[in-house]
């Protein structure tokens, strides 16, 4: 659906069923490139987050105006699987979001 609210724009606005939609931005890559002790792999990181976080932002922006009936969440510093990196932000944002929803 991403893909083609980026590229199509209108062909997704009619979307009928709720949908909640999280995203992580910007993202954390893991301790494992954060903390490593090769200074050129953490200014590469650096290079790509950069580059990553305005194209994610583009991507919350067609959600929005491509679905406006989408519930759209945006966690900071989450990784790429914000379900294990942010369990619990997920779960209480999909319990609040399923108790929205009409019987």
């Amino acid at each position: 659906m991403l893909m083609s609210l980026l590229k199509h724009g209108e062909k997704y606005t009619n979307i009928p069923a709720p949908a909640l939609v999280i995203f992580a931005n910007p993202h954390s890559l893991g301790t494992w490139v954060e903390d490593n002790p090769d200074p050129s792999i953490r200014a590469d990181v650096k290079v790509y987050s950069a580059a990553l976080t305005p194209l994610t932002e583009k991507q919350e922006e067609a959600v929005q105006s491509g679905a406006p009936r989408a519930h759209v969440i945006t966690l900071p510093n989450a990784n790429h699987h914000v379900f294990l990196s942010n369990e619990a932000e997920v779960l209480k944002e999909m319990r609040a979001f399923l108790a929205g929803l009409p019987e």
